[in-house]
């Protein structure tokens, strides 16, 4: 009789362990879900491997869900942003498309304006986002008075397709400044064909609006004494730092010019004349 009435408490606690494991099933289903989504990001990838040089169709890219960690900052995030455009580089299959991708790279030496072929330099109206426009500036100093030779003013010549600078001027002052900022280079080259030693124009990328800033900084016209706004060096941006690109627009990543670490303090101390008096009495 003792062990009937005890069936009935044996019941509700097997009962209890079956509604306590499904809830901890059900936790650990939610739990996965959440760490798989929550950390993905969803970006355009090549569908199937992309041969170089070819426009991109709508059934060579897809998207994808990957790790936000391996994840490139400036990957498309919609497959309309690449689809017709031409890939500068063969791609494999699940390559995460970015816009350096697509980066028209400088012709081959040539003759001015033709490549080595003779043929005339691939336009860069596939490049240019919508809105801006394409500009040449120059890679040595204006003007040459400013004492800054091209591959000081230009990185060393490093500047490539594909990089993105800062433009440091001289507002007139005697001091120096950042004008315009996170600005893509488009092409490097002479006259339209690859240099054969160092460059002579950079072709960057600039928001419609200010193509008569950059004309005017580098033109120079009305300013024939100081003081003079004057463009004296550029340098290269990290690929981390820059803006945004979406299917129409770009959108510049500025930095304030105090970021970064500062110049540490030196603990030596200034030697004066009076430094020397006071250690050998003069």
């Amino acid at each position: 009789m003792a062990i009937q009435a005890n069936k009935p408490n044996n019941r509700i606690f097997l009962l209890l362990g079956v509604v306590l494991a499904a809830l901890a099933f059900g936790g650990v289903l939610l739990a996965l879900r959440q760490g798989s989504g929550g950390n993905n990001v969803s970006v355009v990838v090549a569908k199937t491997s992309i041969t170089s040089g070819s426009p991109v169709t709508a059934d060579e890219v897809t998207l994808a869900s990957v790790p936000s960690t391996a994840a490139p900052q400036d990957a498309f995030t919609d497959p309309a942003q690449v689809v017709g455009k031409t890939i500068e580089a063969s791609v494999t299959q699940n390559t995460p498309m970015v816009p350096a991708l697509f980066t028209v790279q400088a012709v081959l030496p040539g003759a001015a304006g033709t490549t080595a072929a003779g043929s005339t330099p691939a336009s860069l109206a596939t490049s240019v986002t919508k809105g801006y426009v394409a500009v040449a500036i120059p890679a040595a100093g204006v003007p040459a008075t400013n004492g800054l030779v091209g591959d000081l003013m230009a990185v060393g010549y490093y500047i490539q397709a594909g990089d993105h600078i800062d433009i440091l001027v001289d507002p007139g002052t005697g001091g120096v400044r950042y004008s315009f900022q996170d600005v893509p280079v488009l092409r490097v080259g002479d006259n339209g064909a690859a240099p054969t030693s160092a460059a002579t124009v950079y072709i960057v990328e600039v928001p419609r609006s200010q193509a008569e800033l950059v004309t005017e900084l580098f033109a120079q016209r009305g300013c024939s004494a100081a003081p003079c706004v004057t463009a004296v060096k550029y340098v290269i941006r990290a690929q981390s730092e820059w803006g945004k690109l979406t299917a129409t627009t770009y959108t510049p990543n500025y930095e304030p010019t105090t970021g970064g670490p500062t110049v540490p303090t030196t603990a030596d101390s200034t030697v004066t004349p009076g430094t020397l008096d006071a250690l050998f009495g003069h």
